[in-house]
C-alpha cells in the first residue's frame, strides 16, 4: 500500500512499507503507526515504542516499519502549520504526542486505509490541527493569488518563473511574492517546490 496525498504545505503518504537510512530534509515530518511499531532512530538515539511524533527539521533520522501501516507526512517549516510546529517543538530534535491524542488521530486516520480519497484525508488533518491546538487562519484571497493558484493547478510544465507569472497577472514580482506568503499562508518558493514534486510524482505513476 502507498496511497499519497498532496496539499498546500505538505505531502503525506500512507504505507505499509517505510524504508529511509539515515537522512536529514529541511522539512518538519510526522509520524502516526497504525498498525505495529517503526524503527525509529534520532542521531544516535533509538526511540522506544514511538507510535506517534514530530521530527524536526534538518535532523538525522532513519526509519525501518513493514509488517503495518503508517502514515507519515512532510511539512513546510515556513507554512502556518510548519511555524505552529516549530513553537510546539521548541527547538528540540523531535516530540512525542501523547498516547490519548495518538489513540484519537488513529480513528480517524483508519477510514483513509478504507478509502483514498480527498475527504478523509482532509478530516484526518483536522482533527489533528485540533488536538494540537492550531486553527488555521481564515483568508480572502485576492484575485490575482487566485488566479495563479489556478494556473498552476491547470499547468503541466516543470519550469516555474515567478517573474514570468507576475508579468502574466500584471504584478511586481516581490508583491506576488508577499502576497502569496501572506494569503496562502506558505512562501510561493517553497509552495512551487511542492507543487514541482506533485507533477514529477504524476509523471512517474503515469509513466511518462
Amino acid at each position: 500500500m502507498n496511497q499519497i496525498y498532496w496539499d498546500v504545505s505538505q505531502i503525506s503518504m500512507l504505507t505499509d512499507n517505510l524504508g529511509a537510512s539515515t537522512h536529514s530534509h529541511g522539512m518538519v515530518q510526522f509520524f502516526l503507526a497504525l498498525e505495529n511499531i517503526p524503527d525509529i532512530q534520532i542521531g544516535r538515539k533509538k526511540l522506544d515504542k514511538p507510535i506517534c511524533l514530530f521530527v524536526n527539521k534538518n535532523v538525522k533520522h532513519s526509519v525501518k516499519f513493514h509488517d503495518g501501516i503508517i502514515f507519515t507526512t512532510v511539512i513546510d517549516p515556513t507554512s502556518d502549520i510548519g511555524i505552529f510546529i516549530d513553537a510546539l517543538m521548541n527547538g528540540n530534535e523531535y516530540y512525542l504526542i501523547d498516547t490519548d491524542v495518538a489513540k484519537k488521530l488513529s480513528k480517524y486516520a483508519y477510514p483513509m486505509i478504507e478509502t483514498f480519497d480527498k475527504e478523509s484525508y482532509v478530516t484526518f488533518l483536522n482533527q489533528m490541527y485540533l488536538n494540537l491546538g492550531f486553527q488555521p487562519r481564515e483568508r480572502q484571497m485576492d484575485e490575482r493569488i487566485t488566479g495563479l493558484l489556478k494556473i498552476l493547478e491547470d499547468c503541466n510544465c516543470f519550469d516555474h518563473s515567478v517573474d514570468k507569472y507576475a508579468e502574466e497577472l500584471d504584478i511586481l514580482t516581490s508583491r506576488l511574492s508577499h502576497l502569496f506568503s501572506e494569503q496562502v499562508g506558505i512562501s510561493l518558493k517553497s509552495y512551487l517546490t511542492i507543487h514541482q514534486l506533485e507533477k514529477a510524482f504524476q509523471s512517474i505513476l503515469e509513466g511518462s
